[in-house]
């Protein structure tokens, strides 16, 4: 996960595609669990040191002496990322971010599609450029910038839309064909994968009282009954599309008045890429404390959205319902990635040492969700 507080903390492991002097590395342990998956796999843990080194040179394909220099930027549940420095075709140096995948990951996503979108974005320039995907990680060329932020979605109108068009062209592109249903969206599967590694899981007895297993698969279930029949549009999604996935190439001060300049914004860390809610996108995307939140610039978002889709703007209100609608589906994810973390325990590698944090985390997202949940009910009579 994340290495921002409780308050903000977000889905996710950190891939960011710059210096590791711009964010704290993630202090962690690596995870260390058997998981069920159709067939029986024994886990990697999220390697060091020189073991490190060598899966990075397998992402690569790079030879034993091949000289490069690795400095790792973050160490969560969902991936080791390093910052890797090779010796270029040319004689010069390169500079790229390595991503290790972590069982955490793996669980989520399915070997033939790992890497398709990043390639996709990598030839349209929408991100970054895509050096090797193998089963072990996925590599790209380091990008000199900064993430977003929650503030800069509710705060600045030039990234605002600048972000607005770069997700509308995405949600646009066609579903690979790696994907089996492209109508199908990928959410349900994460979650109860997730729910069926809770289930075969010793530890999953320490889960609070109130938020168990049972009371979360019977929301996932509520949730996913109430939500299909609504009949959301679903698109080639993020995934895990939080400000922080979204990097600004540059950021030069702009006036007020020039609120549409085409800023060059791009997508990051696509592991979980693939047909979804496009509310649930943009859910994750304007996620924020209720007394930040900026109407202001969701409606000015959306209205570029639109007009970048090609779409009347009437349809912004239908995607702010769909919206809306998706933000009790983000904090429900994020309870259930935060009991599995909890439920895997000291027995499977967990970091028992952060019990406390991961259990507060767990309580904080399942008490947002509870809060939230009721918006469905506002809206399921009126789409």
């Amino acid at each position: 996960t994340g290495d921002e507080e409780i308050g903000d903390m977000e889905l996710g492991g950190k891939l960011h595609a710059i210096h590791p002097s711009a964010y704290r590395a993630i202090k962690s342990s690596a995870v260390r669990w058997t998981r069920r998956v159709g067939a029986r796999r024994s886990s990697r843990s999220l390697a060091k040191g020189s073991e490190s080194n060598a899966d990075v040179r397998k992402v690569l394909g790079l030879e034993e002496d091949a000289k490069l220099t690795a400095v790792e930027l973050s160490a969560g549940f969902c991936n080791q990322v390093m910052l890797v420095k090779r010796i270029a075709y040319d004689g010069g140096e390169e500079a790229l971010v390595v991503k290790l995948y972590s069982n955490l990951a793996l669980l989520r996503t399915e070997q033939r599609q790992r890497g398709v979108v990043d390639k996709k974005l990598s030839d349209l320039n929408m991100g970054s450029q895509l050096i090797a995907s193998t089963d072990e990680g996925i590599a790209h060329r380091y990008l000199e910038g900064r993430i977003l932020t929650e503030e800069d979605m509710h705060t600045r109108a030039d990234i605002c839309a600048a972000t607005a068009r770069l997700v509308a062209k995405f949600h646009l592109l066609e579903v690979p064909p790696q994907f089996d249903d492209a109508t199908s969206p990928l959410l349900w599967k994460w979650l109860n994968r997730m729910l069926d590694e809770m289930r075969v899981s010793s530890n999953v007895g320490s889960l609070p009282a109130g938020i168990e297993l049972p009371v979360l698969r019977r929301e996932v279930e509520i949730m996913a009954n109430t939500v299909e029949k609504m009949g959301f549009s679903v698109v080639l999604s993020h995934g895990d599309l939080k400000p922080s996935n979204v990097m600004l190439l540059g950021d030069d001060p702009v006036d007020d008045d020039v609120r549409l300049i085409d800023l060059d914004v791009r997508l990051i860390d696509l592991e979980l890429a693939g047909p979804n809610y496009r509310g649930f996108d943009l859910a994750k995307l304007f996620r924020i404390d209720p007394s930040r939140f900026s109407e202001e610039r969701f409606s000015e978002f959306l209205s570029v959205y639109c007009e970048t889709a090609k779409v009347d703007e009437s349809l912004a209100k239908e995607i702010e319902k769909e919206t809306k609608v998706c933000l009790p589906l983000v904090h429900l994810e994020a309870t259930v990635f935060f009991a599995l973390v909890v439920a895997m325990g000291q027995d499977f590698g967990g970091p028992s040492s952060d019990k406390a944090r991961w259990e507060a985390l767990l309580r904080d997202r399942w008490a947002k969700y509870m809060a939230s949940k009721a918006t469905i009910d506002v809206f399921r009579d009126v789409m």
